[in-house]
């Protein structure tokens, strides 16, 4: 029987423990409709799991094919979940639930590599991170087997939110004890962390990235058509250092323009990078 990794979803209850509008409803973005359902070894009590913690529809497969899906779907994305892979079907496009890059980093992390977010960040064991901008959940997987703690990751989508849940509950063995540290909930950084107390975590991060085209793949064309497109506002990253108790760090691509624009200058780097850091101390 399914049991989902971690217990009883918390996603509807705000960082401090109690109820939240924040995390009841991803504010600023429209709510889409998305079908969960399941391939022949797939588990229907995790597809209607899914769908109720972030607020979407579960349909038994019932023998169907995938173009009767699409139909019954109506253009909707349909999330078909098997024992060991998830799958997007959207516009056209079949996408499988992946970390990306995550993966490689987090192997390279075990063999005792400093993954350039780790250093940057500075983090270390047992700090409370937040990942303000999940994405496909790479830096939070990395986050979590640096720290050896919760990392929470908030997600305005929520058909991205549970496509990268189901993905990471099916990761391969060397990433599942930092994967299960990642606690995802659907809500809009901007509110979320507004409701959020004074030096509540150690870091909070930052990637805005996928706003462009910086980055390439299947998976990444998928998170610029889920994903918040607003850039980070400077009173997003004011909020963001008050919750913080040593600082936020952001990413950008180089030279740094968004970094700039925040009034953030790019960490040295001992090598030319395809991504800088922005370091913003606490307040």
């Amino acid at each position: 029987m399914y049991r989902p990794a971690g217990g009883k979803s918390r996603s509807d209850r705000g960082l401090t423990g109690q109820p939240s509008a924040a995390f009841v409803e991803a504010r600023y973005f429209p709510r889409m409709r998305c079908l969960v359902t399941t391939a022949p070894s797939g588990s229907f009590e995790e597809a209607r799991e899914l769908a109720e913690r972030f607020g979407l529809e579960a349909q038994s497969r019932a023998d169907r094919v995938i173009p009767e899906l699409v139909e019954a779907a109506a253009g909707a994305p349909i999330l078909i979940l098997s024992k060991a892979r998830a799958d997007l079907v959207h516009r056209g496009r079949a996408f499988r639930a992946s970390v990306g890059m995550g993966f490689l980093r987090l192997v390279r992390a075990r063999q005792g590599e400093t993954d350039p977010l780790v250093r940057a960040a500075e983090l270390r064991e047992d700090d409370e991170v937040l990942d303000a901008t999940l994405g496909l959940a790479g830096d939070a997987l990395v986050a979590a087997h640096a720290t050896q703690a919760r990392v929470i990751g908030l997600e305005a989508s929520p058909v991205l939110a549970a496509f990268v849940t189901a993905g990471l509950r099916r990761l391969l063995v060397p990433g599942r004890v930092a994967a299960g540290r990642i606690e995802i909930r659907c809500a809009d950084h901007r509110a979320a962390l507004r409701e959020m107390p004074d030096r509540s975590v150690d870091v909070v991060l930052f990637d805005p990235m996928f706003r462009s085209a910086a980055e390439s793949g299947a998976l990444f064309d998928l998170v610029r058509t889920l994903a918040e497109h607003a850039p980070l506002a400077p009173e997003t990253l004011r909020e963001a250092r008050r919750v913080a108790r040593r600082g936020v760090l952001v990413k950008d691509a180089p030279p740094g323009h968004e970094l700039a624009r925040l009034g953030l200058v790019p960490l040295p780097s001992r090598r030319s990078p395809r991504i800088v850091f922005g370091w913003a101390g606490a307040q």
